[in-house]
C-alpha cells in the first residue's frame, strides 16, 4: 500500500513539474501533506512546508483537483481521500520550537529595559511598507533580537557598522546601545532615511545616511570601511549577489562578520545551494551560524498586490504571522572579494519563486 501510494506522489509531483519552473521534489509534497496536518492556513501552510509560496499554491491546486484537498470556506482541508493518505504515509507535523525565544537561541530581553522600551516606541511611528520597493518589517523584537545576536558574537561593540537596507531600524536599535563606534545606513526609500535622520537628531545617534539605489557601485567612502554588515535582500539570485556582495565590499579585512537573511517562502533549496556557493566560491566567506525563522515579520498592508495572491488557491488576507526568515551569519577570510560592480539589469528583483512583488 505505501509503495503504491509513494508511487502516486511521483506521478502528481511529475504532473507539477509541467505546471511551474520552481524546482519541486517528492519530497515538496511531502512538506505541504505535512503541514496540512497543523493547519488549514493556506499562509500557515506556507509557512511551516518550508516550500516557496507559488510551489505550495501550485501543489495545493493540483491537491485539489485530484480529491485530496477542499476548500471549505477560506480554509483548505483534508477530504476523507486525502485523510487516508496522510495517514497511509505517516505524515504529522508537531512544533517543538521553544516558546520563549521563539527558536532564535536569543533572548531580547537581556538587553537594557530603556533600549528595548525607546525602540519598541520609536518604531511605532515608521512609514508604512510599500511594494514599490519589496518592504516587509520585522517584529521590533526581532530587530532587538538581531542586536543581541550581534552583540554576542561581538560584532558590535567598539564596531563600524553599516546597513545595506533598513527597513527594520536596525541602526536606530543599535545606536540606542551606544555600542558601536560608528553606523551609516544606506536606503533607496528616502522616507526612512528621514525618519531615521530625524530619529538619529533627536536621540544624538550620529548614524551617517545615504539615499542609494544599490545596484549602483558604492561611494569609495564607504568601501573597505566597515567590522559588520546587515541586510535583508530581495531574494532573487542576482539581487542577493548583490546586496551580500555589497555588504562583503564594505569590510575591512578577514574575519569581519556579514548578516543577512534568506526565507524558504520565496527560495528553493536550489536556489540556497546556489547562494551557498557564491558565498564559499566567488566571495570567500565562511558561513558561521544559520538560524532557522529567526525574523517574523508584520503582515503588510499590500498583500492582495503581491504576484503570490495570483497563485493562492483561497483569497483571504493573513489573520497570523506568517512570513519568516533565516538569519545567516558569515564572516570574511584571507582573500575575501566583494561585488561593486554596476547592476544594469531592471528584472533583478523577478523570479518564478518571487511571491511577495
Amino acid at each position: 500500500m505505501v509503495i503504491r501510494m509513494l508511487n502516486m506522489l511521483k506521478d502528481i509531483v511529475d504532473n507539477i513539474r509541467t505546471r511551474t519552473k520552481i524546482p519541486v521534489y517528492e519530497r515538496s509534497l511531502i512538506n505541504v501533506l505535512r503541514a496540512m496536518t497543523a493547519t488549514s492556513d493556506f499562509w500557515q501552510i506556507v509557512r511551516l512546508s518550508k516550500e516557496p509560496l507559488n510551489l505550495v499554491a501550485i501543489i495545493l491546486t493540483k491537491l485539489e483537483e485530484i480529491g485530496y484537498v477542499a476548500k471549505v470556506g477560506n480554509e483548505l482541508k483534508f477530504t476523507n481521500k486525502g485523510k487516508k493518505l496522510v495517514e497511509e504515509l505517516n505524515l504529522f507535523y508537531r512544533d517543538y520550537t521553544c516558546p520563549k525565544c521563539k527558536g532564535r537561541g536569543i533572548l531580547y530581553d537581556l538587553l537594557d529595559k530603556d533600549v528595548i522600551d525607546t525602540f519598541i516606541q520609536i518604531q511605532k511611528n515608521r512609514p508604512n511598507a510599500i511594494r514599490k520597493y519589496d518592504q516587509g518589517y520585522v517584529l521590533p523584537e526581532v530587530t532587538l533580537s538581531r542586536v543581541a545576536l550581534m552583540d554576542q558574537m561581538g560584532d558590535l561593540r567598539g564596531k563600524e557598522v553599516i546597513i545595506l537596507g533598513d527597513d527594520d531600524l536596525v541602526s536606530i536599535a543599535v545606536g540606542l546601545t551606544n555600542w558601536p563606534k560608528k553606523i551609516a545606513v544606506l536606503e533607496i526609500d528616502e522616507r526612512l532615511i528621514k525618519f531615521i535622520e530625524k530619529i538619529s537628531n533627536e536621540y544624538g545617534l550620529n548614524i551617517e545616511t545615504y539615499v542609494r539605489d544599490l545596484r549602483k557601485p558604492l561611494p569609495n567612502e564607504l568601501f573597505g570601511r566597515f567590522d559588520t554588515f546587515q541586510t535583508d535582500p530581495s531574494e532573487t539570485l542576482p539581487a542577493l549577489r548583490m546586496f551580500i556582495g555589497r555588504g562583503i565590499a564594505t569590510l575591512k579585512g578577514p574575519r569581519c562578520a556579514g548578516y543577512f537573511g534568506l526565507t524558504r517562502i520565496e527560495a528553493s533549496l536550489d536556489k540556497w545551494s546556489k547562494l551557498q556557493k557564491i558565498l564559499l566560491n566567488e566571495f570567500g566567506v565562511v558561513i558561521t551560524d544559520v538560524i532557522r525563522d529567526f525574523s517574523i515579520y508584520e503582515n503588510w498592508e499590500y498583500v492582495e498586490e503581491m504576484t503570490g495572491w495570483k497563485y493562492a488557491p483561497v483569497k483571504v488576507k493573513p489573520r497570523e504571522n506568517w512570513y519568516v526568515s533565516t538569519m545567516y551569519r558569515i564572516e570574511t577570510l584571507p582573500g575575501f572579494r566583494g561585488f561593486n560592480d554596476p547592476v544594469i539589469s531592471e528584472d533583478i528583483y523577478v523570479d518564478d519563486e518571487l511571491a511577495t512583488v
